[in-house]
């Protein structure tokens, strides 16, 4: 596929579902339905931010300091800005549309939020965690300080993480069942970004405990929370692996000198090279990619 046509096609896909989207945030109803949350400004910025992304990744023009910044400013977008632009908070969070209606059903913002992430997904592997989740861009900021480089490369198995991951998921569905509440309200990194900690102190040492150790881990282990607890992250980490736009692997120009694996802060590039059907969830870093001096890894479809 020619430069000329990759970039045609990149404009069509990731453009066209902005158009449809786009909305003016000022017109508030007193009930809004599932097209009104849908139809919503936050959810076009979204589409904006993943789409920069995306089309960075795919020009190959996703450098260290780009992805950076990428990052930086998902995180402020929307983890720091919604404190005086509350209608750019993606609400509810990833981690409450992922679990809150086996307790409530299934209301209209909580589809909303499956839905565009879930299209995102479907369309491009971890197209809004590795673009424009606040949360996994906090979690990446601080894992790029270059600090504990030793304990960097020390990379804990995904089926470790993902196991933890289905475990924790299960656990809430027992609960949620059984008590009709939610686990994930002790440690759902989400609450950070609504910079609210008015909670009974039993709950507010409980959950500053789980940020100081989640933030911490942060800085030695890529995307912990991603990979260990987000509800989420195990919705999208299914649709990642169906998704047309992703992370691939050209089998003639690979030589497996297992540099790619070395650079990447994830898993997932193992999985790729391997061929495995499944494999561990891939936040669009770009790091692989760039360390391949044979460019037998590349993003975009399949060839």
């Amino acid at each position: 596929m020619t430069k000329s046509k990759r970039i045609l096609l990149t404009i069509i896909l990731l453009l066209v579902p902005v158009i449809i989207l786009a909305d003016d945030h000022g017109n508030m109803q007193t009930k809004k339905g599932f097209l009104d949350f849908l139809l919503s400004a936050k959810y076009l910025v979204v589409l904006i931010v993943a789409a920069v992304g995306v089309t960075a990744i795919w020009m190959n023009k996703l450098s260290f300091k780009v992805r950076l910044i990428l990052m930086s400013v998902s995180f402020i977008l929307f983890g720091v800005i919604t404190i005086f632009a509350p209608w750019l908070f993606v609400t509810p969070s990833p981690v409450c549309a992922a679990t809150k209606p086996f307790l409530y059903g299934f209301k209209p913002q909580f589809l909303a939020t499956l839905s565009v992430i879930g299209v995102l997904s479907l369309a491009v592997g971890k197209g809004f965690c590795g673009t424009a989740c606040p949360v996994g861009a906090l979690q990446e900021l601080l894992h790029r300080i270059p600090w504990l480089k030793k304990l960097k490369q020390k990379k804990v198995p995904f089926k470790i993480t993902n196991t933890v991951r289905i475990i924790l998921f299960v656990l809430f569905l027992i609960v949620a069942f059984t008590f009709a509440t939610s686990t994930y309200f002790y440690y759902n990194l989400f609450d950070l970004i609504h910079w609210e900690f008015i909670m009974p102190w039993f709950d507010f040492i409980l959950f500053m405990a789980f940020l100081v150790i989640i933030l911490g881990v942060s800085l030695f282990s890529y995307r912990p929370f991603c990979y260990f607890i987000c509800p989420m992250g195990l919705y999208t980490w299914i649709l990642e692996h169906v998704a047309p736009l992703k992370v691939r692997l050209n089998k003639d120009a690979c030589n497996n000198c297992g540099v790619c694996e070395k650079a990447s802060p994830c898993n997932a590039v193992k999985g790729i090279v391997d061929g495995n059907k499944l494999r561990a969830d891939c936040h669009l870093c770009g790091d692989c990619i760039k360390s391949c001096s044979k460019s037998a890894l590349y993003f975009g479809l399949k060839h």
